[in-house]
């Protein structure tokens, strides 16, 4: 039997960083980073045959391009029917006109649920409760920047994880 997308990418949510090209590839998508998208876009994904392909930019911060692998890998498994020949997301995660894929059948809800799961994926709640319990002494609380660094991800996507979860008071350093 074969597995559903959502399974395969639960079984690997168990490691910090989580490794979400290794993800991807499990999920039979090739992952090219550092592709050459156009000046306002951050990443793709687009059909090759019966193939599916995930870019991000390369004149991007490792950190935005894990965010954004992880974004279209949301796509893929949430909205893989409304992909079409490809979408292509901006630097604000919306199809953009700027792309080669300007994909009208996404909409700003399919975006938003994709940058939902992408800070689901990359800072799963049972690692990040751990890890913040772990680096928490006494009156001493973790600082964002080291949470950061842990999970490969940007300050703005980790305090929007927290302040989802309703963690924001566990941790230091949030503005």
């Amino acid at each position: 039997m074969n597995k559903r997308p959502i399974d395969i990418v639960k079984e690997r949510l168990d490691t910090v960083p989580v490794n979400v090209g290794a993800i991807l590839r499990a999920l039979d998508v090739d992952v090219r980073k550092d592709a050459e998208l156009g000046e306002d876009i951050s990443g793709e994904i687009r059909r090759d045959g019966e193939r599916y392909i995930v870019s991000t930019s390369g004149d991007e911060h490792a950190f935005r391009q894990r965010f954004t692998l992880a974004h279209e890998l949301g796509h893929f498994v949430l909205h893989k029917s409304l992909i079409g020949t490809g979408l292509d997301d901006s630097k604000m995660y919306r199809s953009t006109e700027a792309g080669d894929f300007y994909n009208t059948a996404i909409k700003l809800a399919h975006e938003r649920q994709a940058n939902s799961f992408a800070a689901k994926v990359l800072m799963p709640k049972p690692l990040l409760k751990q890890k913040i319990e772990e680096m928490s002494e006494g009156d001493s609380k973790p600082h964002i920047s080291e949470l950061c660094d842990l999970f490969q991800v940007s300050y703005s996507a980790m305090k929007w994880r927290l302040v989802n979860l309703g963690w924001a008071h566990k941790v230091e350093g949030i503005v």
